[in-house]
């Protein structure tokens, strides 16, 4: 049967780390001398509020995807110098192996990779071999990895944090079988396109359309931010809305048009819409119907935050 259930959300790292970290973050003099402007005039209320939507966000994917009840699950994502290194750097990969092990980003908190973070994903071999082997018929240059060997920044935490950030909170299941499909959302010079990322989404669709297995697929990544960067504290408010804008008005294919032109705006963390394109790509290929759960520049986060499901 066609991927019968879309899902989208942000990852970003401060969501997974506690209500109480937040606020000691946020509301930390010395942090807001070293970043002035990127935490606005939040409050202890902005902030538990705050939390509470990000929760909320993620338990709606969840409750979506226990419905649907998928054979399989297909995540697209980014690295941020975590599996690559600056000797290579894929802009499309599939991961071809068993499992896929890391930690989420509440591991930060204490400085140790204990269990609480710990996030372990089955992998669906026959489909992500039978997936990598579609799309280079149809056309994509995929790089494949058969091993998990991070060569980046912290190897120890293993899968990127925008495989790992979401999935204990989003599975159905522990054992749910996962297709990783990396694009690089954000590395320059050369990302992949915008284009290209809603191809790859109804490539997928297409490949899938016959096939017997329930199939989910995820987009994780964005909205606008640029942490760490000179823009950080700034969300693109109007920018995330015309994304979302475009989605529920059945008009995706205006995403194909991101990132054709060099700004600051579209660069940093805002590449990551791109696994959000590829998700909108295949659900346009299915007519699927479009419900944005939530959206709210959290500037705890310095994100623009969304949660996003599609059903056909």
């Amino acid at each position: 049967m066609p991927i019968g259930l879309g899902l989208a959300s942000s990852h970003a790292p401060p969501m997974y780390m506690g209500e109480e970290w937040l606020n000691k973050r946020v509301l930390n003099p010395e942090l807001r001398a070293k970043r002035p402007g990127a935490f606005g005039a939040l409050t202890p209320a902005d902030i538990k509020a705050d939390y509470k939507r990000f929760r909320t966000g993620h338990a709606e994917l969840k409750k979506q995807l226990e419905k649907y009840n998928p054979d399989a699950l297909i995540i697209i994502a980014g690295d941020q110098t975590e599996t690559f290194d600056k000797s290579n750097k894929a802009n499309l990969m599939i991961y071809t192996g068993a499992e896929a092990k890391g930690y989420n980003s509440g591991a930060n908190i204490k400085g140790q990779l204990s269990e609480e973070y710990h996030v372990s994903l089955k992998c669906d071999v026959e489909l992500s071999k039978l997936l990598l082997k579609e799309l280079v018929k149809d056309g994509f240059d995929m790089a494949f990895s058969n091993e998990i060997k991070p060569l980046g920044r912290g190897p120890e935490k293993g899968i990127p944090h925008a495989f790992a950030n979401p999935m204990n909170e989003l599975l159905s299941r522990p054992d749910l079988p996962t297709v990783l499909i990396y694009e690089n959302t954000y590395d320059p010079p050369a990302m992949i396109s915008a284009a290209r990322c809603y191809e790859l989404g109804e490539s997928l669709a297409r490949i899938l359309k016959n096939d017997s297995r329930r199939i989910a697929i995820y987009g994780s990544g964005g909205l606008s931010h640029d942490s760490g960067g000179p823009r950080e504290g700034w969300i693109d408010e109007p920018l995330d809305h015309w994304v979302l804008d475009q989605i529920t008005s059945s008009n995706g294919k205006e995403l194909k048009h991101m990132y054709e032109f060099e700004s600051m705006t579209l660069d940093s963390g805002t590449g990551e819409i791109r696994a959000w394109i590829t998700v909108v790509g295949a659900m346009d290929y299915l007519k699927a119907k479009p419900t944005i759960v939530d959206y709210f520049p959290a500037f705890e986060t310095i994100t623009g935050i969304s949660f996003a499901y599609w059903q056909p």
